[in-house]
């Protein structure tokens, strides 16, 4: 009877160090979808909105590109372009008046002194029914998503941005840890890794490299880079080959097409407006 006894708490101590157990966290290259712009919603694409973040979080994706930008009492928001005339926002039609300075990069800047504040960004809807983010809205919005991460598309100053993203949050390590820098050059992720040595790093080949691939793919080992971000013109190329036989996950960028997506990118990831997490799942685990 006391053998018994004692096989029963033996097996009760194995279930409850079994339970106990942490289950071991996704790493962001793990999944197959970066929704870009937060996704798209109802047909609108580039809202960087809190409904955008919301349905894609429901469609299973957990990778959410989203773009920040300074706002005129230097406050991060997310923001594509200031001149955006799709997104319903008379508040901000002045802007198409304003004088654009060329920069890296194609994103075209506007003088700071003319940009919104933050409260005027946060009172403007997009669309009038969607709901404009600040960088410490998302933070707040992380707290209740834990398994999400962020791919910041910074569109202005790289040191500037990642400065005060530390200052404001130094001391919140999950959610640090929950940031993808993806930079478009390695001179920016340099300058960013002496900030703060994040974890998650991506590299953007279409804005810097064309098809340097072997300059590509020596950043990405002497960084220890998992995953890059490339443009679907280069899809055909065959040092892509040399990418995946280095265990690099590729993100396509931009396909909207899921029947296209299964037929020539099935493996490797995608950023997409409408393409969700879900729907490749669904066909991998068939």
């Amino acid at each position: 009877m006391k053998c018994w006894k004692y096989i029963l708490m033996l097996c009760g101590c194995c279930v409850l160090c079994s339970c106990s157990k942490p289950t071991q966290e996704a790493k962001f290259y793990d999944y197959n979808v970066i929704a870009h712009a937060g996704g798209g919603i109802d047909g609108n694409i580039y809202t960087d909105s809190l409904e955008a973040l919301n349905q894609s979080y429901q469609n299973e994706t957990r990778l959410f590109d989203i773009d920040l930008r300074f706002t005129s009492d230097d406050e991060i928001v997310l923001r594509h372009d200031w001149t955006q005339v799709d997104l319903g926002q008379p508040e901000f039609e002045y802007l198409q008046q304003i004088e654009r300075q060329p920069s890296e990069y194609l994103q075209e800047q506007i003088s700071r002194e003319y940009l919104p504040t933050l409260e005027q960004f946060k009172q403007a809807r997009i669309l009038s029914k969607y709901t404009p983010l600040s960088f410490r809205d998302v933070v707040d919005w992380m707290k209740s998503h834990s398994d999400a991460y962020m791919v910041l598309d910074v569109k202005e100053d790289a040191k500037e941005t990642y400065t005060w993203i530390i200052e404001h949050f130094k001391e919140n390590d999950e959610m640090l840890n929950h940031l993808v820098v993806s930079c478009y050059d390695v001179q920016d992720l340099e300058d960013v890794l002496k900030i703060y040595p994040f974890k998650n790093i991506m590299l953007r080949q279409h804005a810097v490299y064309p098809d340097k691939f072997d300059e590509l793919l020596s950043n990405c080992n002497k960084y220890k880079v998992k995953a890059v971000n490339i443009n679907l013109q280069y899809a055909d190329d065959e040092k892509i080959k040399d990418i995946r036989r280095a265990g690099i996950k590729i993100f396509w960028a931009v396909e909207n097409d899921f029947e296209e997506y299964k037929s020539k990118y099935l493996g490797d990831g995608v950023v997409s407006d409408w393409i969700t997490e879900d729907e490749i799942g669904n066909v991998i685990n068939k």
